[in-house]
């Protein structure tokens, strides 16, 4: 049975989001940050720091996600890191968003192989046995071919895992994985792997444990928001695929509470709330005019009387 780990999803995964999950389901070996981005002025916003705060996550599942180009900035948001008790960190060379990516961050600094490489030796160097370092990356920006040089830089590195999701950044989320490139790094990575993409049941999971049994990992992202006892029933903690819609209830409530003790006004804590709500969705495929309801609603009483129905 391999590991299994929360991905981070922007606007999703936060630290109240984490912590609930952990408490309510769990079945998951780490969590990951939505990114962090240091830059110059060396301090982490607010909302950055809430997100890594020690008394707010459990330091030993949690994996705090750095994206940026800047090798020391990078090194020092590590070290403050580091300081806080955390003993991984993530770079982030993934993100497929044109803002990103226009900056030579996440994905989009795989189209620049030399800067990648210098900015790697960088940081490998500095943080040398100060912590581990991961990295979750695409294969390339425009070719999946460019994969080929993006992994032999790679390999020059003692990277702690490396998650790849097989699509190329102008995929998005859209176009099909690309599996004969994980394939490629099955067989060529020094680095232990990681997969992740367009998993969506334990049978998905049992699928890339059969096919690629020496990985160290699968990172899930929408399927395991949308399906919050993933890892239970992956697992066998769980023996049933139906969701118990209790816990879900006791989940979704917890939620909404934290949310609307952290958050100012109904409008912040509804559109979190419908945000997750575009995942949990599919559990109630005979409920879509109530579900229709839940993401219209602008008044937070309203909502709570649609979620009563379905819940």
């Amino acid at each position: 049975m391999k590991k299994l780990y929360l991905a981070p999803l922007e606007g999703v995964t936060d630290s109240i989001y984490r912590r609930t999950f952990l408490k309510y389901y769990g079945g998951v070996d780490k969590v990951y940050t939505p990114f962090l981005s240091p830059n110059s002025t060396y301090k982490f916003t607010t909302r950055e720091f809430k997100d890594i705060n020690p008394e707010k996550n459990d330091v030993s599942l949690t994996v705090p996600q750095l994206l940026t180009n800047n090798p020391d900035h990078f090194t020092w948001a590590a070290t403050e890191i580091i300081a806080l008790g955390f003993k991984e960190i993530n770079l982030n060379l993934g993100c497929p968003s044109g803002t990103v990516v226009s900056k030579k961050k996440g994905s989009g600094l795989l189209f620049y192989p030399e800067e990648l490489d210098r900015f790697l030796y960088e940081i490998f160097n500095q943080l040398k046995g100060k912590c581990s370092l991961s990295i979750k990356t695409r294969l390339g920006k425009h070719e999946p071919e460019e994969f080929y040089e993006i992994l032999e830089i790679y390999n020059k590195y003692p990277i702690s895992e490396l998650t790849i999701h097989p699509r190329i950044q102008s995929d998005f989320y859209k176009e099909p994985v690309k599996m004969d490139f994980f394939d490629y790094a099955y067989e060529n990575a020094k680095a232990p792997l990681v997969y992740n993409g367009e998993i969506h049941s334990s049978a998905d999971i049992e699928m890339i444990e059969e096919k690629y049994p020496n990985i160290a990992g699968v990172m899930v992202g929408r399927g395991l928001i949308a399906n919050p006892e993933l890892g239970l029933q992956y697992k066998k903690l769980k023996n049933t695929s139906e969701i118990d819609l209790k816990i879900l209830k006791e989940f979704h409530n917890t939620l909404l509470q934290e949310y609307s003790e952290t958050l100012s006004g109904e409008k912040p804590v509804l559109h979190r709330m419908k945000e997750f709500w575009s995942y949990w969705q599919i559990q109630f495929p005979e409920d879509e005019k109530t579900i229709k309801k839940i993401k219209k609603t602008n008044k937070l009483q309203e909502y709570k009387d649609y979620v009563s129905k379905l819940i």
